[in-house]
């Protein structure tokens, strides 16, 4: 009997130290990261009169400091590069849990892969991992069953691979990440690109339950908190899809405001302006939020 004690206690010390050692490893992760953003935000440091929201159409194509200087608003840009609509409802009910509402949401419109089951535009837990050493992060990953229910007890159910890299995470040269959160791309990749005067036509069969629950919640949510949503549809290298463009209009509210790229600008035709297909260089970006701006300063 005694030496089962001894046993218990020789386990309990040692789970003791190991269950230390990993609130250690859960202090230091997310120092180590470039991108800030989300720990800010769960800290209440993001209190800006406009946010932008979206996936890597939001992260490069909508700058947000050029935003703050033609509108006059406080702006910060939180999209995330391959990030879905789903993502998008956790960013904005951060924001609102832990700062102050913002007056005005850009969402970036992926066009056509808002409601599909793009695999190029996810659920970002990996933006998560970093940070679980936060209640409301941990909390967050076990609904997403990435974490499980041990972890709300034990810091050792909390640790994954990022508690493990002990080199910082080094922001990248293609796409450095502004004060503002935007990350322009200034380094054009070599493509030969062929503009695309083809639309596809799009399937309501290929969209998700959860994506569509999403992007409804995001506009009830909205709507609730008086905040003035924008839907924001950036240039692509090819003719604007009019039937997502279709099937989009018919999940928003009447009279929502939409703001689509100027399609008689030649300059969204001209290669030089886009990193590929889907995403324009810096100096595309500056012309289209400044579209953005006189629509914002129109409707004021």
């Amino acid at each position: 009997m005694r030496l089962f004690l001894k046993h218990i206690l020789l386990f309990a010390v040692l789970f003791f130290i190991i269950e230390k050692s990993a609130w250690f490893l859960l202090e230091l992760a997310p120092d180590r990261q470039y991108d800030r953003r989300l720990e800010n935000l769960i800290n209440g440091k993001i209190n800006k009169d406009l946010l932008v929201i979206g996936s890597s159409r939001g992260a490069g194509n909508i700058l947000a400091g050029q935003l703050e200087k033609q509108t006059g608003l406080t702006s910060y840009n939180l999209s995330y590069q391959g990030s879905n609509v789903n993502f998008h409802e956790f960013i904005l009910k951060t924001a609102l849990k832990f700062n102050k509402k913002p007056k005005t949401v850009l969402l970036a419109i992926d066009n056509p892969t808002q409601f599909i089951g793009d695999i190029s535009i996810r659920y970002r837990v990996d933006v998560l991992q970093p940070l679980t050493k936060y209640n409301y992060i941990n909390k967050t990953l076990v609904k997403e069953k990435v974490n499980n229910t041990l972890s709300y007890a034990f810091c050792l159910a909390r640790l994954n691979k990022n508690h493990f890299r002990f080199k910082n995470r080094e922001a990248p040269t293609m796409n450095p990440l502004d004060s503002f959160g935007t990350m322009p791309l200034i380094k054009k990749k070599n493509l030969n690109l062929v503009y695309s005067d083809t639309i596809s036509a799009y399937s309501k069969a290929l969209e998700e339950d959860s994506r569509l629950k999403a992007f409804t919640n995001i506009q009830l949510i909205c709507s609730e908190n008086n905040i003035e949503l924008i839907y924001v549809f950036s240039p692509n290298f090819r003719a604007f899809n009019t039937s997502f463009y279709k099937r989009f209009k018919a999940l928003v509210t009447k009279n929502q405001k939409i703001i689509v790229f100027n399609q008689d600008n030649q300059v969204y035709e001209n290669q030089s302006y886009f990193y590929d297909y889907a995403h324009l260089m810096d100096k595309g970006a500056k012309i289209f939020t400044s579209e953005i701006s006189d629509f914002i300063n129109s409707n004021k």
